[in-house]
């Protein structure tokens, strides 16, 4: 009896051991800097991220987790000690790995940007601003911006098929600005969601008053405490962002929700000629796009032809191609995966491969 609980005890123990072991084995110690201020990304919709250096980094990065333990106070830089645990099942929305802080190891107080300080047209003057949401909807379009002219009292931008422009009225005291009529070129639009989307846009615009706000990299007009239009700068290192997708071959590891084991399927992008390629399991695919800081356009997927005997692969090589050739994306990237969503929805996650 006695042999058989000493039996179990250690049994237990073992197991205790073995299970702290693997814990301990899915999870490593990093060191983070995080920048004094946060920056509009996007990602399964636009929102602030903290941005950080990680210890090889030369150039601040987006980053679209949250560190749990962490709260940010603007205008400090953080030195952190922070867990990094490895997920086992990835949630389509999150990223492959949990953060949580060990300990602050340094707090130095920076000065945030003048323009941060300004009035919000010095702020915003002069600049690119994207549509990132309207009525508090997402707006999966980098072709629709809008530039203001301090100065001149003037406005111009695109509203996805046609160049827009006009004038506006601006009341420092209340920091609300009007527009006039909207003029625009008179191309005919061939696709039906973008021509709605210029139309919607234009609409909001014209003959409407806003009160204007900037924080950071993100533009929001106002109607009354309800955010009507936001848009964020194009100020987000897109050229590193490219740099660094395309210097790394993609592997997939989530479909539409589902998380894929030993996947064969990969993709690969020519940033100079605006190519892409892979493996889509049993052929060889390619194609173009044309790309922004936070979205991406795929043409159409040609392949070879080899017969794919394995039905199961043939069927996940289909569903692929699908969902990719032809399709527009929102896309980040996140640690070491690259995401793409529509609507939205994260529909295909890659990892890095050799």
């Amino acid at each position: 009896m006695l042999k058989s609980i000493i039996t179990k005890k250690g049994i237990l123990s073992l197991l205790i051991v073995f299970g702290s072991i693997a814990s301990a084995m899915a999870a490593d110690v990093i060191t983070l800097m995080v920048k004094e201020d946060r920056a509009s990304c996007t990602g399964v919709a636009p929102m602030n991220c903290l941005q950080v250096k990680y210890k090889n980094s030369k150039n601040w990065e987006l980053f679209y987790s949250e560190i749990q333990g962490f709260k940010h106070q603007e205008g400090y830089r953080y030195t952190l000690s922070v867990i990094r645990t490895k997920r086992k099942n990835v949630p389509a929305d999150a990223s492959a790995y949990t953060y949580k802080l060990k300990k602050v190891i340094k707090k130095e107080k920076i000065a945030l940007k003048p323009s941060l300080g300004k009035d919000p047209l010095q702020a915003a003057a002069n600049q690119k601003w994207t549509l990132s949401r309207m009525n508090g909807v997402a707006v999966n379009s980098d072709r629709v911006f809008i530039m203001l002219d301090e100065k001149g009292n003037k406005f111009n931008g695109s509203g996805g098929c046609n160049s827009i422009f006009g004038a506006f009225k601006y009341s420092p005291k209340s920091k609300s600005l009007t527009f006039g009529n909207v003029a625009s070129t008179m191309m005919a639009c061939a696709d039906e969601k973008v021509n709605k989307l210029e139309s919607d846009f234009t609409r909001a615009l014209g003959e409407q008053t806003y009160r204007l706000e900037t924080s950071g990299n993100t533009l929001t007009f106002y109607k009354g405490k309800d955010k009507a239009l936001e848009f964020r700068t194009e100020a987000n290192n897109s050229n590193d962002i490219w740099s660094y997708i395309g210097k790394n071959r993609w592997k997939l590891i989530q479909m539409d929700g589902v998380t894929q084991q030993n996947s064969p399927i990969t993709i690969s992008f020519n940033l100079a000629d605006r190519r892409f390629s892979g493996n889509s399991g049993c052929n060889n695919y390619f194609g173009t796009y044309d790309a922004g800081s936070t979205s991406i356009a795929f043409g159409s997927a040609a392949s070879t032809r080899r017969a794919c005997m394995d039905q199961a692969l043939n069927e996940m090589e289909s569903k692929f191609l699908n969902i990719l050739g032809g399709k527009n994306f929102k896309f980040d990237v996140a640690d070491q995966t690259l995401n793409l969503y529509q609507n939205d929805r994260l529909v295909l996650m890659f990892g890095i491969t050799k």
